[in-house]
């Protein structure tokens, strides 16, 4: 179990210690792995207290508003901030969820609202978020909005900050974002935490509980 203080620096205890820039998954970088998993059944990371859903509101990809937490209000929830030019943990992420809902197939946690908001804002656009995210399941939601909204439901969460890097001379340039997903119950709060490593095989334990508001 992670427990957390009710402070700015409420993120380092979900780093187990480790520096920031160990969670931060970037293009070019070499992700470090999560914490390793819980000598127990469940694939996430108990987070004790639970994260509270952040009250902001982005924009889905056809451009309505999109009050995260009304939106959400009483839904089992995924949210994971990535980027579209991520080379390994935002598709590792996005094809292990879609095969453990293709395993659960129907049921308690079959249905959860999988949100992936894209952090760089100047690629992710909402036609390159949608083309991305059909690659994997068409009912996933890419979420969108001003680097200032973005910015304030990761902070929301005590994530470490979304780092977008200055361009090389060819324009190239490396992002920087929390390598965990959010899991919110339908209590609207976030009890665990899910690493890109997590397996198909734990999602499929997990899903279910969480949707039945089970989270230990």
């Amino acid at each position: 179990m992670v427990e957390l203080p009710w402070t700015r620096r409420r993120f380092l205890g979900l780093m187990g210690g480790a520096s920031a820039a160990a969670v931060l998954a970037g293009c070019g970088s070499n992700p470090s792995s999560p914490a390793a998993t819980p000598p127990e059944e469940w694939g996430g990371v108990l987070v004790d207290p639970p994260l509270d859903k952040p009250d902001v509101t982005l924009q889905t990809t056809d451009g309505q508003p999109f009050p995260f937490r009304d939106a959400t209000s009483g839904k089992l929830t995924m949210l994971f901030f990535g980027f579209t030019n991520c080379p390994d943990v935002c598709p590792i992420w996005l094809n292990t969820v879609a095969r453990a809902l293709e395993e659960i197939g129907s049921g308690p946690g079959s249905d959860p609202q999988v949100l992936f908001v894209g952090v760089d804002v100047a690629r992710d656009t909402p036609e390159v978020l949608d083309t991305y995210l059909d690659r994997f399941d068409p009912t996933f939601i890419g979420l969108t909005g001003t680097e200032t909204a973005i910015a304030a439901a990761n902070d929301a969460l005590y994530f470490p900050s979304i780092v977008i890097g200055a361009p090389d001379e060819a324009g190239a340039y490396e992002v920087g974002h929390y390598a965990r997903a959010a899991v919110f119950s339908p209590d609207n709060t976030a009890h665990r935490l899910y690493g890109y490593d997590v397996s198909v095989e734990e999602l499929v334990h997990d899903l279910p509980l969480l949707a039945e508001g089970t989270f230990r």
